[in-house]
């Protein structure tokens, strides 16, 4: 009966660190979570991502999990390995010089983006480029697209849709760069009446965002950086039905629908946030189709930026056209990416676009 009994004992303990370990928490140097952390198998399969408190709670089974964000090094871990579930990502080293003010119309910011797109798992597009905008200061830094210059692309051909979405949505990311969302959370009266939100301390340099509801973002300050995380999907619902939009609402639960984002911009020495210091920016939508579960992501860099007249941005953009326009091989992409000092693509994520390039006969 005792031998029964620990047997009994031994089999429940193994079966609470099996569990456990399929829960992983990713927090940064400082021990804080990180939110938004794509997390996928060694192949590239996607898992699933971070909450605002950098908890994923099933890896699926996974032995190796991948760990991706726009903002920290693509990290490898072996899951039953890590204490409590427990993973650090480091910062990336990516940094912006500085940009000397000057009397011109335009405040030109060159943006370069990677977009992928899945179904449940699977991998089914994936294409990255440069989007060139002059942003109107006169016009409240408007942001005025010259061109997408799209190289790399893929995309599975028995879908209806391909790389051209992933485009649209990063050069609707890039117009919009200017505008920090952290500015409006603190100090726009219009958008804290439409979405109810408000803002608490939460540590050391650090924010907690809230609705009604509960917690719906946070906000950092770190290392000359300010970063935002929000559950833009919660904020959005929320503020449907207490606006009367309630079919609006309703649209959105019925495709259980999902948008959070992380925007990253420079800290002035005084504390604000100016609309040239946009540094990185990452996306991440889902929504039900038929096919299954669409899930987009969307990173966005900074790799340039100064003050141009109109002749000047022209040249620029004519510079920008003949240089690259036309798809490129992967291999050329991660040479452009390493010339501009964009961050490695994460090994997982190379070998699921090398798969999907191979099955749609592009390299």
């Amino acid at each position: 009966m005792r031998n029964k009994i620990v047997l009994a004992l031994v089999a429940i303990m193994a079966g609470c660190v099996v569990g456990w370990a399929q829960r992983i928490e990713v927090v940064d140097t400082d021990g804080n979570g990180i939110s938004l952390v794509s997390v996928l198998t060694e192949d590239g399969v996607y898992i699933g991502k971070t909450d605002l408190n950098g908890v994923l709670d099933d890896v699926k089974g996974a032995t190796r999990v991948g760990l991706t964000h726009v903002a920290y090094k693509p990290q490898l871990v072996t899951v039953a390995s890590l204490p409590n579930g427990r993973v650090t990502m480091q910062d990336l080293d990516y940094s912006l010089g500085e940009v000397v003010i000057t009397p011109k119309p335009n405040l030109y910011m060159e943006y370069y983006f990677r977009a992928f797109s899945y179904i449940d798992d699977s991998l089914r597009a994936y294409t990255a480029g440069i989007i060139p905008v002059a942003h109107d200061i006169q016009n409240n830094y408007k942001g005025k697209t010259s061109g997408v210059w799209a190289f790399g692309g893929a995309a599975n051909k028995a879908l209806t849709w391909n790389t051209q979405d992933l485009e649209f949505k990063a050069e609707e990311s890039a117009k919009q760069a200017t505008s920090s969302i952290e500015k409006a959370i603190r100090t726009n009266k219009k958008f804290q009446d439409y979405y109810k939100t408000s803002i608490e301390p939460n540590g050391n340099h650090r924010w907690t965002v809230r609705n009604p509801e509960g917690v719906v973002g946070n906000i950092v300050h770190d290392d000359g950086l300010a970063i935002a995380t929000l559950d833009g999907d919660k904020m959005q619902i929320y503020a449907y039905k207490v606006n009367g939009e309630k079919k609006k609402a309703q649209r959105r639960e019925d495709k259980n629908y999902v948008y959070q984002y992380t925007e990253v911009f420079k800290l002035e020495e005084d504390g604000t946030i100016l609309p040239n210091g946009f540094v990185m920016e990452q996306n991440h939508w889902e929504h039900d189709t038929k096919d299954g579960k669409r899930i987009t992501i969307i990173y966005l860099y900074a790799v340039d930026r100064s003050y141009m007249d109109k002749n000047e941005f022209k040249t620029k953009r004519k510079s920008l056209s003949k240089g690259y326009a036309g798809n490129m091989s992967l291999d050329e992409l991660a040479a452009y990416e390493q010339a501009h000092n964009i961050p490695a693509l994460a090994p997982e994520q190379q070998k699921a676009i090398q798969k999907l390039s191979k099955s749609t006969r592009k390299k």
